[in-house]
């Protein structure tokens, strides 16, 4: 639930509107929260950031605010670099806070969030769907799997040692060639990565690619001695190793991927991702594979030729324009904005970043003087309030509206706010030229429009007075920062509103009348120029809303069906249980005996703790079934006394084998089985699988 100021009473509502001119000035002036953020406890810093600091810019949900959000993070990043980093290797070896939460926000949010999955998820997909696919290049593993898989061919126990070294690993053909095959499919697979990551720059947001520029040069500035080569590092480290690294190796946390309801990566897929990973790490910061692992030395070649195509990409990929011609924003946008910015905001977070910025109040305002605004504002202020004199009847995490005004707007009537006029009146003679033309603008200013264009700006006016009474409210009907003037009725009117403000505009010499006002008339023209940038800001606003509603859907479906497939889940444990209730107990039951000595011979058995081997004769060994599917039920005799029954579950042991397990011990009765065997006798004895 939300509400505004309206519902507020009367006695509260001055220090709401102190507030609502805080935060602008909090909003619009990134210095103070930049300041702020390295001032704080470091330990609340991060906390603050992802809670109180995106809430103040709406988390970035529309143009203005993602601009003034990236101006936050700009500022923030170089007060860290100057406070905090000694040297340039501190970003890849550190943990940089804003690094941390700038990528936490351009990988999170919804329409950056499905770049990521449009570069990487259908590759990722297709790694994921190989079945045969194993990247495993670790000697011991790779050595340990042979033996397995060769025990559970043959049915016979292998003959060769289960503890050797890596280099005793590596000694064995069957390795060596199992890894170079790997290495070689590990190879093309990661270049095709590498590709489709350099080919799809275009798709990256133009945030992170914006911060790595002001990284880059914020790097540059502070070590110019620095070789470029390590700077660029810096910036592969947060575009590869922060941004992507983390989706290749853990998809379905980011939900790069969809996975079927009940459904999660397996072992053999995470291997393979990490690997992909890993070795494209390697290649993003040249670090080769040395003497300690010389079976992967092969990679060396490869890893230097990506390294210099990764380095040119993270050249290309931090260098674009900059924050007011991407938004084509500047600090008069905001004079020209018809309805005024509102966040939505709970007075537990008004009063921690009051509290905050009284206590830091002379750092945050070092160098600016005893004038700055915001201590204006925080002596008006005064300490912070308590819960219930800032919204009566609700609890501290509720949110309301708070409607952002600027104090300092200076009134349009005295025309001090030269700047604000020349932005208004470029809207008037806009509306002007939509009804005359003319051979010269003075010339049009001054010939009396017909009764036909007279007409037509009423009628062009009077729609314009019905949507301002429709869409804005009181305080904006009558701010006198509006673009549109209610009192000029007639085209005359009109004229003499532009005529006027043309006066005070060539009084401050921004325009000329022996030119016939071109430098407005230019200005106008690089207005109606960049229509088209707004145009594919607006499409791409309203792609990126369809592609959230799109996967909001895609994951309404997703839970609906978890839920069926856990219900029908849970039926089926039902029915299980009450056949296994139901069964009566003369059923009879499959049994195989064996003593511990044949057991032994087979490679089954491989020790039962404190029996000597001499004495296996003596033991008997029954594997039995159960009322419950696949569980076992092992027994045994050593001359004639009953040792301990335990269970079995086969599929524990098939879980065992896929993790690569080759042993295991019966619980608390010492005694230890092959595990890749022991599934070759069950399964000959009781499903009839050779």
């Amino acid at each position: 639930k939300t509400r505004g100021l309206k519902e507020l009473s009367k006695e509260n509502r001055q220090m709401l509107e102190s507030y609502q001119h805080l935060f602008y000035l909090l909003q619009t002036n990134p210095k103070y929260l930049a300041k702020l953020l390295f001032t704080m406890p470091q330990n609340n810093c991060t906390k603050f950031m992802e809670t109180v600091v995106l809430t103040i810019y709406n988390y970035g949900t529309n143009t203005r605010e993602e601009c003034l959000l990236l101006r936050l993070f700009r500022n923030a990043l170089r007060e860290e670099i100057q406070r905090k980093v000694d040297k340039v290797q501190d970003i890849s070896t550190g943990s940089p806070t804003v690094i941390k939460i700038v990528v936490g926000y351009y990988r999170g949010s919804q329409g950056n969030q499905n770049s990521l999955k449009s570069l990487l998820g259908p590759l990722i997909e297709q790694v994921m769907e190989d079945k045969d696919l194993n990247m495993n290049i670790h000697p011991l593993e790779v050595y340990q799997a042979w033996i397995n898989a060769t025990e559970a061919e043959t049915g016979e126990p292998s003959k060769l040692p289960r503890d050797v070294t890596p280099e005793q690993a590596l000694e064995h053909k069957e390795v060596t060639d199992e890894i170079e095959n790997t290495i070689k499919k590990l190879v093309t697979i990661i270049e095709s990565f590498q590709e489709k990551i350099i080919s799809s720059i275009d798709q990256m947001p133009y945030g992170i690619r914006y911060i790595a520029m002001c990284l880059r040069k914020d790097l540059k500035e502070k070590f110019p001695e620095s070789p470029d080569e390590e700077i660029m590092k810096a910036v592969g480290n947060l575009l590869y190793y922060r941004y992507m690294n983390p989706v290749i190796t853990a998809p379905d946390s980011f939900e790069i991927v969809d996975l079927a309801a009940g459904s999660n990566l397996n072992n053999v897929q995470r291997r393979n991702l990490g690997s992909i990973a890993k070795i494209l790490q390697h290649a993003a910061s040249i670090k080769v594979f040395d003497s300690d692992a010389k079976y992967l030395e092969s990679l060396n070649s490869f890893i230097k030729t990506a390294y210099i195509k990764f380095m040119e990409f993270f050249a290309t990929a931090s260098n674009i324009e900059e924050i007011e011609d991407h938004f084509n924003m500047d600090e008069f946008s905001d004079v020209t904005m018809l309805n005024k910015p509102m966040i939505f905001i709970s007075p537990k977070e008004i009063a921690s970043t009051h509290q905050l910025l009284l206590d830091h109040q002379k750092e945050v305002t070092e160098g600016e003087g005893e004038e700055d605004p915001i201590n204006e504002v925080l002596a008006t202020l005064g300490p912070v309030p308590e819960n219930d004199q800032l919204l009566s009847g609700s609890d501290s995490t509720t949110e309301f509206g708070l409607l952002l005004t600027n104090k300092w707007e200076l009134n349009m009537s005295d025309e001090s706010n030269i700047q604000a006029l020349f932005s208004k009146t470029k809207y008037l003679i806009v509306d002007m030229l939509k009804i005359q033309k003319g051979e010269t603008f003075t010339a049009i200013l001054h010939t009396q429009a017909n009764l036909q264009q007279q007409e037509l700006y009423r009628a062009i006016h009077s729609r314009r007075v019905a949507a301002e009474n429709e869409k804005t409210s009181e305080d904006e009907k009558n701010s006198k920062t509006a673009l549109f003037d209610p009192n000029d009725t007639t085209i005359e009117k009109l004229k003499e509103h532009i005529i006027k403000n043309l006066h005070i505009l060539e009084q401050h010499k921004l325009v000329t009348p022996t030119d016939d006002y071109q430098e407005i008339l230019t200005s106008i023209a690089r207005d109606i120029c960049n229509q088209r940038k707004y145009r594919q800001r607006r499409k791409q606003d309203l792609k990126k809303m369809a592609a959230t509603v799109e996967r909001m859907n895609k994951k309404k479906k997703y839970y609906g069906e978890a839920v069926t497939y856990y219900q029908e889940y849970v039926k089926a444990c039902v029915n299980n249980l009450s056949k296994t209730k139901k069964s009566s107990k003369g059923d009879k039951r499959q049994t195989a005996k064996y003593s511990a000595q044949k057991l032994y011979e087979k490679g089954v058995l491989v020790e039962i703790e404190k029996v000597p081997v001499s004495s296996f004769k003596a033991v008997t060994i029954e594997f039995s079934t159960t009322d419950q599917m696949g569980v076992f039920e092992v027994s045994g005799k050593l001359s004639g006394m009953n040792i301990d029954k335990i269970n079995v579950d086969f599929e524990n042991l098939l879980q065992l084998q896929y993790e690569g397990v080759s042993t295991m011990k019966f619980e608390d009765s010492g005694v230890v089985v092959n595990v890749n065997l022991l599934i070759f006798l069950l399964n000959k004895k009781f499903y009839g699988v050779e």
